[in-house]
């Protein structure tokens, strides 16, 4: 049975300052009567944990990158036959400021952000009576920090400048706050970054599997670096121009030499394998299934359709209308690729029922498993990783490849490495970044990595409007430009007060 450090926090959460990010009391306590014991603190942390990761519901963190990186992205020609919440994410809209998942990933990352605040506010008020171990205290700051830092890094890749909330605020003191640079925000990433890392432990048992460890911190301020170095596109994105590619390899580096962590040689067990045993797990959100008040999750069904779940017996997804996968994508893997053989159904077959049948309509299957579901839609016990250590070290290499450090034997090492385990030719030499991108697209479909590679790349518009006439035979999608690789504001916040915030350019 996995154990996870915060499979109450379903139902837990601290009282807000701010009405509109709606939190719920924490324990039917107040703010001024829960802070007493070590284990309303560890309470807290953890409801900070549920909504930074699961959300404010059903929908976390997985569900959000799948929907707005992946379904954004190359990999699938995601247009709609009927009105779904994912409509005019992948045919670029400029309608979508109201959009489900679009609200979700603001008002979720905020609500955390909240909490975050809170916790640290309290720990330095009453942490010095509470804390008889010092290490304790150090360990609650920096998991917080952390919380916060992948909440606002999260904020920025979707909408760019973003306000900036350092401490807790009422509604009226928030309504005051604009939308920030990101240059700013990101001193506040990069410092709570840094300030946890060194009080972070580097391992946790498996009754703490969840948790985050100095390396998945590691990971994320490598990634900061990395985002930050990438073209600008001339719009007030996360990507800066910085040229940070020597910081970001040093920390990813840092995983690499911990010794903590291994490159998998068999492929299929990486999704299979869970908890501390699985040595690709670096920074990784758990879920687990068919216990009382556990933390159970749906985000599979997000890239899934009905027929392939009821092939696999099981009950009704939701998942009606497919999102079905670009030929172009399709056609990058060779019939021996175990990526493809273990990641996409390409065919699968319903016994009885409504969708009895035979389907030949690909769909990703690669986080889809049957002998981890439990009772019904929303309590899938599947870990969702955030980061793995294949990434870390293609990471690595694409900061090689940008002069940060390591050298083109490394890239193309750990390049036969990848295809060695998915069971095609060695035979990568002198790999490039746009053949490295490549391989990344090949590696980690449905992982909600794509769009930010593709953001990474500098090429994003002219790869996605190439795909777009590549693939679009009935029109559906628009032409992009620079603008369309953020997000639009939610309209409820740019209506809240009036000439606060302005909206993203190219948003209706």
């Amino acid at each position: 049975m996995k154990k996870y450090i915060y499979l109450l926090a379903a139902v837990l959460a601290i009282t807000s300052c701010t009405d509109e990010l709606n939190q719920l009391p924490l324990s039917q306590g107040t703010i001024e009567n829960f802070y007493a014991t070590p284990g309303d603190f560890v309470q807290a942390r953890n409801a900070t944990y549920s909504v930074a990761f699961h959300g404010m519901g059903t929908y976390g963190y997985a569900n959000r990158v799948l929907n707005l990186s992946e379904v954004r992205s190359d990999n699938l020609l995601a247009t709609t036959q009927a009105s779904r919440d994912w409509e005019g994410i992948n045919s670029f809209y400029t309608s979508i400021s109201s959009n489900t998942y679009v609200k979700e990933a603001y008002l979720s990352n905020y609500n955390a952000i909240n909490k975050a605040n809170q916790l640290l506010e309290k720990i330095a008020e009453k942490g010095d009576q509470i804390f008889t171990d010092p290490a304790e205290k150090a360990s609650m700051i920096a998991e917080t920090r952390f919380l916060r830092a992948f909440c606002y890094f999260d904020l920025v890749r979707w909408f760019g400048r973003v306000p900036l909330m350092e401490k807790t605020m009422t509604a009226t003191e928030a309504a005051k706050i604009p939308r920030t640079p990101v240059v700013d925000v990101y001193k506040l990433i990069i410092s709570d970054l840094e300030q946890a890392i060194p009080d972070l432990a580097p391992t946790y048992d498996a009754a703490n599997f969840g948790r985050v460890t100095k390396y998945g911190a590691k990971a994320l301020l490598g990634l900061v670096y990395m985002t930050r170095s990438s073209p600008t596109y001339s719009i007030d994105g996360a990507t800066l121009g910085l040229n940070e590619w020597d910081k970001a390899y040093q920390q990813l580096n840092d995983i690499k030499l911990s010794g903590l962590y291994a490159f998998n040689t068999d492929y299929e067990p990486i999704f299979k394998v869970e908890g501390i045993t699985n040595k690709e797990n670096v920074l990784t959100i758990p879920y687990t299934q068919s216990l009382p008040l556990a933390v159970g999750g749906n985000f599979m069904v997000e890239l899934g359709y009905e027929p392939y779940f009821a092939s696999l017996n099981l009950s009704a997804q939701g998942a009606l209308e497919a999102k079905p996968i670009s030929t172009g994508f399709l056609n990058l893997f060779e019939a021996t690729d175990k990526r493809k053989i273990y990641g996409i159904a390409t065919s699968y077959t319903v016994a009885t029922g409504t969708y009895k049948g035979s389907y030949t309509l690909p769909v990703f299957k690669k986080y889809i498993d049957a002998a981890r579901y439990g009772n019904g839609r929303e309590d899938w016990g599947v870990d969702f990783m955030v980061t793995r250590y294949t990434d870390v070290l293609m990471l690595m290499a694409e900061c090689t490849l940008h002069g940060g450090g390591g050298s083109q034997a490394e890239v193309d090492e750990i390049v036969n490495k990848i295809r060695t385990r998915a069971g095609v030719a060695a035979n990568a030499s002198n790999i490039t970044l746009d053949e490295l991108f490549t391989e990344r697209r090949k590696e980690f479909f449905s992982e909600g990595t794509r769009w930010f590679d593709l953001i990474r790349s500098g090429k994003a518009v002219t790869t996605m409007n190439a795909w777009k006439a590549a693939e679009d035979t009935e029109g559906k999608i628009r032409t992009i430009d620079n603008n369309s690789l953020l997000y639009p504001i939610p309209l409820s916040e740019i209506l809240a007060v009036p000439g606060l915030y302005t909206q993203n350019p190219g948003y209706d």
